[in-house]
């Protein structure tokens, strides 16, 4: 009889720390899903800023060389009509 009630409260004991523990492993593991979900979110943002950032940047690299095309047209235009006109002055 006297193994019975060791026995019975040993199991006890054991049933009540095994449900401590498992207490203790779920919150764990809902701790590490949040912090899991907050760094995937982070990510999710970065990538999207560096998108976007990477759109700005082409956008910005256009405009640029746009506006290089048109000044080297434009000093162009003027370094042939000054020419012109030096050959013209030359000629007379």
């Amino acid at each position: 009889m006297e193994d019975t009630k060791t026995s019975s409260s040993f199991l006890e004991v054991f049933l009540s720390k095994l449900k401590e523990q498992s207490f203790t492993i779920v919150l764990m593991i809902g701790v590490i899903y949040f912090q899991n979900k907050m760094f995937r979110e982070r990510i999710e943002r970065h990538e999207m800023n560096e998108a976007k950032q990477e759109i700005l940047i082409e956008k910005l690299n256009q405009e640029q060389k746009s506006q290089s095309l048109e000044r080297e047209k434009y000093l162009i235009e003027q370094r042939d009509f000054y020419v012109e006109r030096v050959l013209e002055l030359k000629n007379k």
